[in-house]
Protein backbone atom coordinates (compact mmCIF):
# COMPACT_ATOMS: atom_id res chain seq x y z
CA UNK A 1 0.00 0.00 0.00
CA UNK A 2 1.40 3.15 -0.81
CA UNK A 3 0.28 6.61 0.16
CA UNK A 4 0.96 10.54 -0.90
CA UNK A 5 1.39 12.42 2.38
CA UNK A 6 2.64 15.80 3.75
CA UNK A 7 6.15 15.53 5.72
CA UNK A 8 4.64 16.26 8.76
CA UNK A 9 2.48 14.16 9.49
CA UNK A 10 2.88 10.54 10.44
CA UNK A 11 2.35 7.79 7.73
CA UNK A 12 -0.58 5.28 9.41
CA UNK A 13 -0.32 1.64 9.87
CA UNK A 14 -2.41 -0.64 7.02
CA UNK A 15 -4.57 -3.82 7.96
CA UNK A 16 -2.60 -6.21 6.76
CA UNK A 17 -0.45 -8.77 8.56
CA UNK A 18 3.30 -7.66 9.47
CA UNK A 19 4.60 -10.72 8.26
CA UNK A 20 8.24 -10.28 9.96
CA UNK A 21 10.39 -12.69 10.29
CA UNK A 22 11.07 -13.03 14.50
CA UNK A 23 14.01 -13.23 16.29
CA UNK A 24 13.68 -17.38 16.61
CA UNK A 25 14.45 -17.18 12.36
CA UNK A 26 12.09 -19.56 12.64
CA UNK A 27 8.09 -18.59 12.74
CA UNK A 28 6.69 -15.07 11.24
CA UNK A 29 5.22 -11.97 13.08
CA UNK A 30 0.93 -12.86 12.99
CA UNK A 31 0.04 -8.80 14.22
CA UNK A 32 -1.54 -6.20 12.24
CA UNK A 33 0.86 -3.80 10.62
CA UNK A 34 2.48 -1.65 13.72
CA UNK A 35 5.58 0.23 14.53
CA UNK A 36 7.87 -0.61 16.62
CA UNK A 37 9.91 -4.21 17.55
CA UNK A 38 7.89 -7.47 16.65
CA UNK A 39 6.95 -9.30 19.83
CA UNK A 40 8.49 -12.80 21.39
CA UNK A 41 7.61 -15.84 19.22
CA UNK A 42 5.15 -17.58 21.20
CA UNK A 43 4.29 -20.01 19.40
CA UNK A 44 4.19 -23.90 21.01
CA UNK A 45 7.01 -25.96 19.48
CA UNK A 46 8.35 -29.48 20.84
CA UNK A 47 12.48 -28.01 22.07
CA UNK A 48 15.43 -29.90 22.84
CA UNK A 49 17.96 -29.28 25.43
CA UNK A 50 20.94 -27.74 24.95
CA UNK A 51 23.20 -30.90 25.96
CA UNK A 52 20.46 -33.18 23.50
CA UNK A 53 19.13 -35.35 26.65
CA UNK A 54 15.89 -34.10 27.23
CA UNK A 55 12.94 -32.62 24.93
CA UNK A 56 9.74 -30.67 25.97
CA UNK A 57 6.68 -28.25 24.27
CA UNK A 58 7.53 -25.07 25.13
CA UNK A 59 7.27 -21.43 23.71
CA UNK A 60 9.38 -21.08 20.80
CA UNK A 61 10.83 -17.58 22.85
CA UNK A 62 11.96 -19.90 26.00
CA UNK A 63 15.04 -21.16 26.41
CA UNK A 64 15.15 -24.90 27.72
CA UNK A 65 17.61 -26.66 30.18
CA UNK A 66 17.73 -29.66 31.57
CA UNK A 67 18.98 -30.61 35.08
CA UNK A 68 21.31 -33.22 34.03
CA UNK A 69 25.14 -32.29 35.46
CA UNK A 70 27.83 -32.43 32.52
CA UNK A 71 30.35 -35.19 33.18
CA UNK A 72 33.46 -34.28 30.83
CA UNK A 73 37.01 -33.36 32.70
CA UNK A 74 37.59 -29.36 31.93
CA UNK A 75 40.74 -28.55 30.20
CA UNK A 76 42.75 -28.69 33.55
CA UNK A 77 41.64 -32.55 33.15
CA UNK A 78 41.76 -32.89 36.95
CA UNK A 79 38.41 -31.13 37.57
CA UNK A 80 34.59 -32.34 35.91
CA UNK A 81 32.57 -29.71 34.74
CA UNK A 82 29.05 -29.79 36.38
CA UNK A 83 27.41 -27.84 34.52
CA UNK A 84 23.47 -28.29 34.11
CA UNK A 85 22.69 -29.18 30.37
CA UNK A 86 26.30 -28.40 29.12
CA UNK A 87 26.28 -28.68 25.12
CA UNK A 88 29.76 -29.71 25.44
CA UNK A 89 31.92 -26.71 25.27
CA UNK A 90 32.96 -26.75 28.86
CA UNK A 91 34.29 -22.97 30.27
CA UNK A 92 37.87 -22.83 31.37
CA UNK A 93 38.70 -24.24 35.28
CA UNK A 94 38.76 -20.95 37.43
CA UNK A 95 40.01 -22.97 40.64
CA UNK A 96 43.53 -22.11 42.01
CA UNK A 97 45.93 -25.23 41.46
CA UNK A 98 47.22 -25.76 44.93
CA UNK A 99 49.19 -28.28 44.05
CA UNK A 100 52.61 -28.97 46.04
CA UNK A 101 55.50 -27.09 44.64
CA UNK A 102 58.80 -29.38 43.59
CA UNK A 103 60.31 -27.59 46.82
CA UNK A 104 57.34 -29.04 48.93
CA UNK A 105 57.27 -25.87 50.74
CA UNK A 106 54.73 -23.53 49.23
CA UNK A 107 51.66 -24.46 47.10
CA UNK A 108 51.27 -23.09 43.12
CA UNK A 109 48.93 -20.38 43.05
CA UNK A 110 47.91 -20.36 39.87
CA UNK A 111 44.78 -21.49 38.16
CA UNK A 112 44.31 -24.88 37.60
CA UNK A 113 46.09 -25.94 34.60
CA UNK A 114 47.66 -29.16 33.00
CA UNK A 115 51.29 -30.50 32.91
CA UNK A 116 54.01 -29.87 36.03
CA UNK A 117 54.20 -26.18 37.84
CA UNK A 118 56.61 -23.53 37.27
CA UNK A 119 59.53 -23.87 40.44
CA UNK A 120 59.58 -22.09 43.04
CA UNK A 121 60.70 -18.88 43.05
CA UNK A 122 61.97 -18.32 46.43
CA UNK A 123 65.23 -18.97 48.03
CA UNK A 124 66.58 -20.55 51.45
CA UNK A 125 69.89 -20.37 53.60
CA UNK A 126 72.12 -23.01 54.43
CA UNK A 127 74.64 -22.70 57.68
CA UNK A 128 77.22 -24.74 59.17
CA UNK A 129 76.31 -26.14 62.43
CA UNK A 130 78.29 -23.06 63.93
CA UNK A 131 76.77 -20.71 61.65
CA UNK A 132 79.90 -19.07 60.59
CA UNK A 133 79.29 -20.15 56.77
CA UNK A 134 76.17 -20.29 54.83
CA UNK A 135 74.94 -20.57 51.05
CA UNK A 136 71.94 -19.35 49.60
CA UNK A 137 69.84 -22.22 47.65
CA UNK A 138 66.62 -22.55 45.95
CA UNK A 139 63.55 -23.38 48.08
CA UNK A 140 63.41 -26.88 48.59
CA UNK A 141 67.11 -28.06 47.64
CA UNK A 142 67.94 -27.30 51.23
CA UNK A 143 66.89 -30.64 51.98
CA UNK A 144 69.76 -32.36 49.25
CA UNK A 145 72.49 -29.84 49.74
CA UNK A 146 75.05 -30.27 52.09
CA UNK A 147 75.69 -28.02 54.26
CA UNK A 148 78.99 -25.63 53.68
CA UNK A 149 82.17 -27.22 54.62
CA UNK A 150 83.67 -25.38 58.01
CA UNK A 151 86.96 -25.43 58.14
CA UNK A 152 86.91 -24.64 62.22
CA UNK A 153 87.44 -27.54 64.91
CA UNK A 154 84.61 -28.80 66.48
CA UNK A 155 84.17 -27.32 70.19
CA UNK A 156 81.68 -29.61 71.67
CA UNK A 157 83.72 -30.93 74.99
CA UNK A 158 84.20 -34.57 75.16
CA UNK A 159 81.98 -36.58 77.47
CA UNK A 160 83.57 -40.11 77.77
CA UNK A 161 86.84 -40.57 79.93
CA UNK A 162 89.28 -39.49 78.00
CA UNK A 163 90.50 -36.35 78.24
CA UNK A 164 90.29 -34.98 74.71
CA UNK A 165 88.65 -35.70 71.71
CA UNK A 166 90.01 -36.69 67.80
CA UNK A 167 90.57 -33.21 66.46
CA UNK A 168 87.58 -32.69 63.87
CA UNK A 169 85.83 -29.75 62.19
CA UNK A 170 82.29 -28.92 62.60
CA UNK A 171 79.53 -30.81 61.99
CA UNK A 172 75.81 -31.06 62.87
CA UNK A 173 74.59 -33.49 64.88
CA UNK A 174 76.33 -35.33 67.79
CA UNK A 175 80.38 -35.82 67.13
CA UNK A 176 81.89 -39.63 65.78
CA UNK A 177 82.32 -41.99 68.18
CA UNK A 178 85.29 -41.86 69.84
CA UNK A 179 87.53 -44.55 68.20
CA UNK A 180 90.78 -44.12 70.55
CA UNK A 181 91.74 -47.14 72.65
CA UNK A 182 89.92 -47.87 75.74
CA UNK A 183 92.84 -49.08 78.09
CA UNK A 184 90.66 -50.18 81.53
CA UNK A 185 92.73 -52.62 83.21
CA UNK A 186 90.11 -56.00 83.44
CA UNK A 187 89.56 -57.50 86.88
CA UNK A 188 89.32 -61.21 85.78
CA UNK A 189 92.86 -61.51 84.25
CA UNK A 190 94.45 -58.11 84.49
CA UNK A 191 94.90 -57.39 80.46
CA UNK A 192 94.02 -53.99 79.49
CA UNK A 193 90.58 -53.74 77.01
CA UNK A 194 92.27 -53.58 73.31
CA UNK A 195 89.24 -52.70 71.98
CA UNK A 196 87.53 -49.02 70.79
CA UNK A 197 85.96 -46.71 73.39
CA UNK A 198 82.45 -48.17 74.12
CA UNK A 199 81.08 -45.12 76.56
CA UNK A 200 78.98 -43.76 74.22
CA UNK A 201 77.36 -46.36 72.33
CA UNK A 202 74.61 -45.50 69.69
CA UNK A 203 71.81 -48.73 70.77
CA UNK A 204 68.11 -48.60 69.04
CA UNK A 205 65.77 -48.80 71.52
CA UNK A 206 65.38 -52.61 70.89
CA UNK A 207 69.00 -53.08 71.83
CA UNK A 208 70.46 -53.08 68.73
CA UNK A 209 73.61 -51.40 67.60
CA UNK A 210 73.80 -49.55 64.66
CA UNK A 211 75.71 -47.02 62.43
CA UNK A 212 75.71 -43.38 62.41
CA UNK A 213 74.77 -43.08 59.41
CA UNK A 214 71.35 -44.63 60.20
CA UNK A 215 70.85 -42.56 64.32
CA UNK A 216 67.90 -40.43 64.27
CA UNK A 217 66.86 -39.10 67.71
CA UNK A 218 63.80 -40.30 68.22
CA UNK A 219 64.97 -43.87 67.44
CA UNK A 220 68.37 -43.68 69.39
CA UNK A 221 69.50 -44.03 72.58
CA UNK A 222 73.31 -44.01 73.93
CA UNK A 223 74.82 -45.67 76.46
CA UNK A 224 77.70 -47.26 78.01
CA UNK A 225 78.59 -51.02 77.22
CA UNK A 226 81.00 -53.20 79.65
CA UNK A 227 84.30 -53.75 78.46
CA UNK A 228 84.10 -57.12 76.09
CA UNK A 229 85.58 -60.40 77.39
CA UNK A 230 89.46 -60.59 76.97
CA UNK A 231 90.73 -61.92 73.38
CA UNK A 232 94.23 -61.91 74.47
CA UNK A 233 95.43 -65.88 73.29
CA UNK A 234 96.71 -68.62 75.46
CA UNK A 235 97.34 -71.96 74.41
CA UNK A 236 95.71 -74.88 75.72
CA UNK A 237 96.30 -78.45 76.27
CA UNK A 238 93.66 -81.25 75.77
CA UNK A 239 92.80 -84.00 78.23
CA UNK A 240 94.69 -87.31 76.32
CA UNK A 241 97.29 -84.55 75.14
CA UNK A 242 97.29 -85.28 71.48
CA UNK A 243 97.12 -81.92 70.68
CA UNK A 244 97.59 -77.48 71.52
CA UNK A 245 94.50 -75.19 71.06
CA UNK A 246 94.72 -71.35 71.18
CA UNK A 247 91.81 -70.13 73.08
CA UNK A 248 90.86 -66.16 74.29
CA UNK A 249 91.66 -65.50 77.70
CA UNK A 250 88.02 -65.29 78.80
CA UNK A 251 87.26 -69.18 77.20
CA UNK A 252 90.17 -71.33 78.81
CA UNK A 253 89.21 -73.80 80.19
CA UNK A 254 90.02 -77.79 80.15
CA UNK A 255 88.66 -79.60 76.61
CA UNK A 256 88.70 -82.80 74.91
CA UNK A 257 89.88 -82.46 71.43
CA UNK A 258 87.10 -85.29 70.34
CA UNK A 259 89.56 -87.76 69.34
CA UNK A 260 89.80 -91.35 70.52
CA UNK A 261 91.85 -91.83 73.35
CA UNK A 262 94.23 -94.26 71.91
CA UNK A 263 96.00 -95.79 74.89
CA UNK A 264 96.47 -99.17 75.10
CA UNK A 265 93.94 -101.07 77.61
CA UNK A 266 94.85 -104.06 79.50
CA UNK A 267 93.90 -106.99 76.68
CA UNK A 268 97.44 -105.48 75.03
CA UNK A 269 95.33 -106.34 71.72
CA UNK A 270 93.15 -102.99 71.77
CA UNK A 271 93.33 -99.41 71.94
CA UNK A 272 90.78 -97.00 73.73
CA UNK A 273 88.00 -95.88 71.86
CA UNK A 274 86.27 -93.37 74.06
CA UNK A 275 86.92 -89.86 72.88
CA UNK A 276 89.76 -87.50 74.60
CA UNK A 277 89.40 -87.56 78.55
CA UNK A 278 91.13 -87.25 81.44
CA UNK A 279 93.66 -89.82 82.95
CA UNK A 280 94.41 -88.84 86.63
CA UNK A 281 97.31 -91.12 87.03
CA UNK A 282 99.12 -89.20 84.03
CA UNK A 283 99.72 -92.50 81.90
CA UNK A 284 101.47 -91.92 79.02
CA UNK A 285 100.61 -93.62 75.51
CA UNK A 286 102.99 -96.56 75.96
CA UNK A 287 101.74 -97.23 79.45
CA UNK A 288 98.34 -99.46 80.27
CA UNK A 289 95.91 -96.88 81.04
CA UNK A 290 93.57 -97.43 84.41
CA UNK A 291 91.02 -95.17 83.85
CA UNK A 292 89.83 -96.40 80.39
CA UNK A 293 86.90 -98.98 80.17
CA UNK A 294 88.24 -102.46 80.06
CA UNK A 295 87.69 -103.69 76.79
CA UNK A 296 84.78 -105.96 75.60
CA UNK A 297 85.71 -106.76 72.22
CA UNK A 298 85.42 -110.81 71.14
CA UNK A 299 89.10 -112.34 70.69
CA UNK A 300 90.35 -112.02 67.43
CA UNK A 301 93.55 -114.06 67.43
CA UNK A 302 94.19 -115.88 64.40
CA UNK A 303 92.81 -119.43 64.28
CA UNK A 304 94.59 -122.50 63.57
CA UNK A 305 94.25 -123.67 59.75
CA UNK A 306 91.18 -124.48 59.30
CA UNK A 307 89.43 -123.95 62.26
CA UNK A 308 86.43 -122.10 61.48
CA UNK A 309 85.25 -120.68 65.25
CA UNK A 310 86.25 -117.79 67.35
CA UNK A 311 87.73 -118.05 70.19
CA UNK A 312 84.69 -117.53 73.06
CA UNK A 313 86.44 -115.79 75.49
CA UNK A 314 86.84 -112.08 76.02
CA UNK A 315 90.01 -110.23 74.80
CA UNK A 316 92.97 -111.87 76.45
CA UNK A 317 96.73 -111.47 76.56
CA UNK A 318 97.41 -115.02 76.83
CA UNK A 319 97.35 -118.03 73.85
CA UNK A 320 93.26 -118.92 73.03
CA UNK A 321 92.19 -122.85 74.10
CA UNK A 322 91.70 -125.68 71.83
CA UNK A 323 88.51 -125.67 70.33
CA UNK A 324 86.13 -127.78 71.49
CA UNK A 325 83.19 -127.73 69.03
CA UNK A 326 82.09 -130.59 66.91
CA UNK A 327 81.95 -130.16 63.16
CA UNK A 328 79.85 -132.38 61.00
CA UNK A 329 81.76 -133.08 58.00
CA UNK A 330 81.76 -135.31 55.07
CA UNK A 331 84.13 -138.61 54.59
CA UNK A 332 86.82 -138.58 51.80
CA UNK A 333 84.16 -140.40 49.29
CA UNK A 334 81.13 -138.18 50.39
CA UNK A 335 79.06 -140.75 50.93
CA UNK A 336 78.96 -140.49 55.28
CA UNK A 337 78.50 -137.35 57.51
CA UNK A 338 80.90 -137.82 60.59
CA UNK A 339 80.98 -135.58 63.56
CA UNK A 340 84.76 -134.41 65.13
CA UNK A 341 86.39 -132.05 67.36
CA UNK A 342 87.46 -129.39 65.57
CA UNK A 343 90.85 -129.36 67.36
CA UNK A 344 91.40 -132.95 66.05
CA UNK A 345 90.70 -131.86 62.88
CA UNK A 346 93.15 -129.12 62.84
CA UNK A 347 95.92 -131.43 64.06
CA UNK A 348 95.65 -133.29 60.44
CA UNK A 349 94.78 -136.59 61.02
CA UNK A 350 93.04 -137.50 58.15
CA UNK A 351 92.70 -141.40 59.23
CA UNK A 352 89.81 -139.91 61.32
CA UNK A 353 87.93 -139.05 58.26
CA UNK A 354 87.88 -142.32 56.53
CA UNK A 355 84.58 -144.32 56.93
CA UNK A 356 85.87 -147.47 56.03
CA UNK A 357 83.94 -148.90 53.18
CA UNK A 358 85.07 -149.35 49.63
CA UNK A 359 86.00 -146.47 47.55
CA UNK A 360 83.20 -145.46 44.95
CA UNK A 361 85.76 -142.97 42.77
CA UNK A 362 85.37 -144.37 39.03
CA UNK A 363 89.10 -145.17 37.23
CA UNK A 364 89.84 -143.39 34.14
CA UNK A 365 89.00 -147.25 32.54
CA UNK A 366 85.51 -146.47 33.91
CA UNK A 367 85.63 -148.98 36.33
CA UNK A 368 85.20 -148.54 40.41
CA UNK A 369 88.08 -148.18 42.35
CA UNK A 370 88.86 -151.14 44.23
CA UNK A 371 90.54 -149.92 47.46
CA UNK A 372 88.93 -148.20 51.13
CA UNK A 373 87.69 -144.78 51.55
CA UNK A 374 90.82 -142.40 51.06
CA UNK A 375 92.01 -139.10 50.69
CA UNK A 376 93.03 -137.53 46.98
CA UNK A 377 93.46 -139.53 43.78
CA UNK A 378 92.62 -142.60 43.73
CA UNK A 379 95.79 -145.09 43.26
CA UNK A 380 96.96 -146.33 40.12
CA UNK A 381 96.68 -150.13 40.08
CA UNK A 382 96.07 -152.65 37.11
CA UNK A 383 92.13 -152.82 36.77
CA UNK A 384 91.65 -156.53 35.83
CA UNK A 385 88.18 -156.39 35.68
CA UNK A 386 86.07 -158.94 32.67
CA UNK A 387 84.97 -156.45 29.29
CA UNK A 388 83.17 -157.33 26.47
CA UNK A 389 84.99 -155.82 23.20
CA UNK A 390 83.15 -155.99 19.13
CA UNK A 391 84.72 -155.55 15.45
CA UNK A 392 83.70 -152.28 13.82
CA UNK A 393 80.33 -154.22 12.50
CA UNK A 394 79.12 -154.50 15.84
CA UNK A 395 78.66 -158.31 14.80
CA UNK A 396 81.03 -160.19 16.41
CA UNK A 397 82.06 -160.25 20.32
CA UNK A 398 84.64 -161.16 22.92
CA UNK A 399 85.58 -161.15 26.37
CA UNK A 400 88.98 -159.70 28.06
CA UNK A 401 90.60 -158.06 31.01
CA UNK A 402 90.41 -154.15 31.45
CA UNK A 403 93.95 -153.95 31.01
CA UNK A 404 94.60 -155.43 28.05
CA UNK A 405 91.71 -153.54 26.32
CA UNK A 406 93.74 -150.21 27.36
CA UNK A 407 96.94 -151.30 26.31
CA UNK A 408 95.42 -151.76 22.80
CA UNK A 409 97.03 -155.88 22.85
CA UNK A 410 93.40 -157.36 21.70
CA UNK A 411 91.31 -156.16 19.12
CA UNK A 412 88.96 -158.08 16.53
CA UNK A 413 88.34 -157.41 12.75
CA UNK A 414 85.32 -158.17 10.66
CA UNK A 415 85.10 -161.30 8.44
CA UNK A 416 84.24 -162.16 5.37
CA UNK A 417 80.44 -162.43 6.24
CA UNK A 418 80.76 -158.85 7.79
CA UNK A 419 81.54 -157.71 4.50
CA UNK A 420 78.82 -159.59 2.55
CA UNK A 421 76.24 -157.76 5.33
CA UNK A 422 77.79 -154.71 4.35
CA UNK A 423 77.30 -154.75 0.82
CA UNK A 424 73.89 -155.51 0.69
CA UNK A 425 73.41 -152.90 2.93
CA UNK A 426 75.15 -150.48 0.91
CA UNK A 427 72.73 -151.79 -2.22
CA UNK A 428 69.52 -151.23 0.00
CA UNK A 429 70.17 -148.01 0.55
CA UNK A 430 70.89 -147.33 -3.24
CA UNK A 431 67.23 -148.84 -4.11
CA UNK A 432 65.73 -146.99 -1.31
CA UNK A 433 67.44 -143.75 -2.53
CA UNK A 434 66.32 -144.30 -6.29
CA UNK A 435 62.53 -144.95 -5.24
CA UNK A 436 62.57 -141.61 -3.47
CA UNK A 437 64.00 -139.69 -6.26
CA UNK A 438 61.39 -141.24 -8.73
CA UNK A 439 58.55 -140.22 -6.37
CA UNK A 440 59.88 -136.74 -6.27
CA UNK A 441 59.91 -136.43 -10.19
CA UNK A 442 56.42 -137.98 -10.03
CA UNK A 443 54.92 -135.03 -8.22
CA UNK A 444 56.79 -132.52 -9.57
CA UNK A 445 55.10 -133.72 -13.75
CA UNK A 446 52.24 -133.47 -11.52
CA UNK A 447 52.68 -129.90 -9.98
CA UNK A 448 53.65 -128.62 -13.55
CA UNK A 449 50.69 -130.24 -15.09
CA UNK A 450 48.36 -128.90 -12.79
CA UNK A 451 50.20 -125.18 -12.96
CA UNK A 452 49.58 -125.86 -17.25
CA UNK A 453 45.86 -126.20 -16.89
CA UNK A 454 45.38 -123.24 -14.15
CA UNK A 455 47.38 -120.81 -16.63
CA UNK A 456 46.59 -122.06 -19.92
CA UNK A 457 42.28 -122.12 -18.89
CA UNK A 458 39.69 -124.11 -20.77
CA UNK A 459 40.11 -125.59 -23.96
CA UNK A 460 38.44 -127.73 -26.49
CA UNK A 461 38.32 -130.98 -26.93
CA UNK A 462 40.52 -132.19 -29.53
CA UNK A 463 40.10 -135.49 -31.18
CA UNK A 464 41.93 -137.71 -30.00
CA UNK A 465 44.89 -139.18 -32.83
CA UNK A 466 47.30 -141.71 -32.26
CA UNK A 467 50.68 -140.25 -32.77
CA UNK A 468 53.60 -142.10 -33.11
CA UNK A 469 56.46 -141.39 -30.47
CA UNK A 470 58.99 -139.96 -32.40
CA UNK A 471 62.43 -138.50 -30.74
CA UNK A 472 61.89 -134.91 -31.07
CA UNK A 473 63.23 -131.46 -29.47
CA UNK A 474 60.39 -131.71 -27.27
CA UNK A 475 60.80 -134.71 -25.05
CA UNK A 476 59.84 -135.56 -21.80
CA UNK A 477 63.05 -134.39 -20.28
CA UNK A 478 63.45 -131.08 -22.33
CA UNK A 479 59.50 -130.27 -21.17
CA UNK A 480 60.73 -130.58 -17.57
CA UNK A 481 63.19 -128.42 -17.99
CA UNK A 482 61.69 -125.75 -19.65
CA UNK A 483 58.59 -125.92 -17.20
CA UNK A 484 61.03 -125.33 -14.77
CA UNK A 485 62.57 -122.26 -16.53
CA UNK A 486 58.59 -121.00 -17.13
CA UNK A 487 57.67 -121.53 -13.12
CA UNK A 488 60.84 -119.81 -12.06
CA UNK A 489 59.99 -117.09 -14.27
CA UNK A 490 56.56 -116.35 -13.06
CA UNK A 491 57.60 -116.53 -9.55
CA UNK A 492 60.39 -113.90 -9.93
CA UNK A 493 57.40 -111.66 -12.18
CA UNK A 494 54.70 -112.08 -8.84
CA UNK A 495 57.86 -110.94 -6.29
CA UNK A 496 58.36 -107.89 -8.16
CA UNK A 497 54.63 -106.80 -8.33
CA UNK A 498 53.98 -107.94 -4.43
CA UNK A 499 56.92 -105.74 -3.54
CA UNK A 500 56.33 -102.43 -5.57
Amino acid sequence: MRLQLPCTEDIPTCEDTCDKLLECGRHYCHRQCHYGACETCRQIITKKCRCGKCSKELPCCQVFTCEFKCTKMKNCNRHPCKRKCCDGNCPPCEQTCNRLLSCRNHKCPAPCHTGSCFPCPLKQEVKCFCGSVKIAVNCGAERSTRPPKCRLPCRIPSTCHHEKRELHKCHFNRCPPCRQICGHKLDSCGHYCPESCHDEIAVKKCSKPMLSSERKSSDVEFMQLPCPPCQVPIERECFGKHEVRVFPCSEVKPFSCRRKCGRTLECGNHFCQLECHLVLDGSSDNEVARECLQCEEPCLKPRPEGCTHSCKRRCHPDECPPCTNYVRISCHCSLIMLELKCSTLTEGNESLRSCKNQCPKVLSCGHRCKSICHPGDCPRTVCNQKVKIFCPCKRRKKETRCNLLNSGETKIECDEKCRELKDEEEKAKEKREAAIKEEEMKKQQEELEWFKRKTEGRKRKQRKVQIEEKTTLFSKRNILIFSSIIILLLSIFIAYFALR
